[in-house]
Parts: structure tokens; C-alpha cells; sequence
């Protein structure tokens, strides 16, 4: 990604704006129609989050030359144009997720947890395995307020507490054998999807509980999985990779994604039982590259890819059996 100026992509919480960090500051563009909403120059940015549409936008400086010190973690007010909350720490942050009432910066090695308000009150910290690429899911939601990240207990473990009701046991799944290098929350919070450095299964939680519900098959060779996303109403999963594809999996519908014909001989390896994706399909493009539905039309798929912030839509069809670009 540091090849053509890009440290970070990612999407809002619903999907409908798209973010860029640069090494010349951070773009945010609107998905469809595609275009251009906020902009701001002057350092490199290597971490932004938004918070739905509304004006503040979490940044972390990064890069050759950082637009903030890479301890601080920013929230900027793009309205006013000026800095709304600074945290400044003793070591390096890796990132910053917001709700409307809660700032989480990450930690190589634990979270912080703060309040969102104009003098933000340190409320929590969460110690984590070894977390270089700054993980966390923070849900945006307002029925729950779930914290989930890589549990220091062991590697290719995720751990999820309730941050209004820290007293409750925090709930500890057994994710994978493999460090957790990917996660998503779907938007109500009530499912976790999870991938490891392995990058061959995508594995989905209930929340509540820790309980699986889907273990699906990206591939048979290691990936480096780049995006997990769940549509709106975390009935389907889509998922990119440096194989230049995305696989696309029906939550809610699983006989639509494929399986082995010899699935049910309870002789073969677990390989044979494996959910693999409803479809596929090749961006051809092996930098990072993004993938969401889009929550106002669901047949809509988004990819977002990294080269010169180019968007490709894909229709998923009736059937959700095939999918065709149309842009």
C-alpha cells in the first residue's frame, strides 16, 4: 500500500462513506454516488474512523511523515476544521474506533477505553495478545455497546466484554489455532466474524454467548485476509484477500453456498464438511483492497480497491447464486 501514497482504507460503519489515509493526509468519499466529502492535507495518516456521517473523524498519525505525533490519537471536527479531542499517550497508537459515547484507542498490547465527550474520562483498559495491526471491534450500535480484540490468553483467541456492564465476565472464544489477523462485528453486534493468519476459514460467533454459528471455507491455500464485512442484517459475509478475490457466503440461506459432495462421510477430514463461499469473483488486483454491501440496495456489492481509490459495484443476483459488474 505504501507504494502508491495509501496507509489505511476502510468504510464507515454502515458502509456508505469510504475512507483513505494517505501520506499527504486522508480523503473520505461518498460510495454511490462516488464523490468526494471531506479532505484534509498536510502529514501522514495511517488510521481514520468515522462515526456514521456526522462531523468527527478519528485520525492517527503515520507514515514518512506523521500529521500527528504517533502518540497522540485525534478526533478532528471536520465542521469547525480543528482538532475536538487529543489523547496523548507514552507510546505509539495503532488505532482508534468511536461510538457516540465511547473512544477506544488500540495498543500493540492493550486497549483503552474512554468517554466521547469534550473532556474524555478514562473508564477501561483491556489487555490483548500481541496486536501489530491495532484489531478491534467496537459496536456502534445502541442496544449494545460490545468491545471485542485478540484475548492475551492465547493466540487465535477474541475476547468480548460489555463496556456498560464491565462487571459481567468477559465472554472468551476459541477462535483459532493461528493469531486473529481479521474481524468484524455485524452493525447490531449480536454476531463476530473472525479469520487468522492462515487465512483458509472464516469463523462466525454469536456474541452473547461465545457460541459458533458458521465455520466457512475461504480456500485451501493460506490467504492474507484483507476485509470481513456482514450486510445489515448479517444474513450474508463477504470477504477479500491478496488472491485478488472476494467470497461472498449466505449466513441466513447456507445450503446456497457450496460444499463437498462427500460433506456428509463423517470418515474424511473436517476439509470435506467445510461451507464454502455461495460464489466468488476476481478483482484482479493483488494490492489491499476492500468489499461491503451496500445497506441501501442489499443486492449491491461495494469493492473498494486501493489503487487510486477505484470502486467497483457487483450485483448479486435473485438467487444470490452469481454476481456481475455493472460498473
Amino acid at each position: 500500500m505504501a507504494n502508491d501514497g495509501i496507509l489505511f482504507i476502510g468504510f464507515n460503519q454502515d458502509s456508505e462513506c469510504f475512507m483513505c489515509g494517505l501520506e499527504e493526509g486522508y480523503r473520505i468519499y461518498n460510495t454511490d454516488p462516488l464523490k468526494e466529502n471531506a479532505r484534509e492535507d498536510g502529514g501522514g495518516v495511517k488510521h481514520v474512523e468515522m462515526l456514521y456521517r456526522c462531523n468527527y473523524v478519528g485520525i492517527v498519525g503515520g507514515g514518512k511523515n506523521p500529521k500527528y505525533p504517533r502518540n497522540k490519537a485525534i478526533v478532528w471536527d471536520d465542521y469547525q476544521k480543528k482538532v475536538a479531542i487529543s489523547l496523548e499517550f507514552k507510546i505509539e497508537v495503532l488505532s482508534i474506533k468511536l461510538r457516540r459515547d465511547r473512544i477506544a484507542v488500540v495498543f500493540e498490547k492493550f486497549i483503552k477505553v474512554y468517554s466521547f465527550s469534550q473532556t474524555p474520562q478514562f473508564m477501561h483498559v483491556f489487555d490483548t495478545y500481541a496486536n501489530p495491526g491495532g484489531l478491534c471491534c467496537l459496536c456502534s450500535h445502541s442496544t449494545n455497546s460490545y468491545l471485542a480484540y485478540p484475548s492475551d490468553k492465547k493466540p487465535g483467541w477474541v475476547e468480548k466484554v460489555d463496556l456498560f456492564n464491565t462487571e459481567k465476565p468477559s465472554v472468551k472464544i476459541e477462535a483459532h489455532d493461528n493469531p486473529v489477523s481479521c474481524m468484524a462485528m455485524s452493525n447490531d453486534g449480536t454476531k463476530l466474524a473472525t479469520a487468522s493468519t492462515k487465512g483458509t476459514l472464516i469463523r462466525v460467533f454469536e456474541t452473547e454467548g461465545g457460541t459458533l454459528l458458521h465455520e466457512l471455507r475461504r480456500g485451501a491455500n493460506s490467504a492474507n485476509i484483507f476485509c470481513i464485512n456482514f450486510n445489515k442484517q448479517a444474513s450474508k459475509l463477504c470477504v477479500s484477500s491478496d488472491h485478488g478475490t472476494v467470497h461472498v457466503f449466505m449466513l441466513d440461506s447456507p445450503e446456497k453456498n457450496s460444499r463437498s459432495s462427500l460433506a456428509n462421510a463423517t470418515f474424511l477430514p473436517k476439509y470435506f464438511q467445510s461451507k464454502w463461499s455461495s460464489f466468488k469473483f476476481e478483482v484482479n488486483n493483488h494490492s489491499k483492497f476492500i468489499c461491503a454491501f451496500s445497506q441501501n440496495l442489499d443486492q449491491h456489492s461495494i469493492i473498494g480497491k486501493v489503487d487510486k481509490s477505484y470502486l467497483f459495484y457487483f450485483i448479486i443476483d435473485s438467487n444470490a447464486s452469481d454476481c456481475s459488474r455493472f460498473t
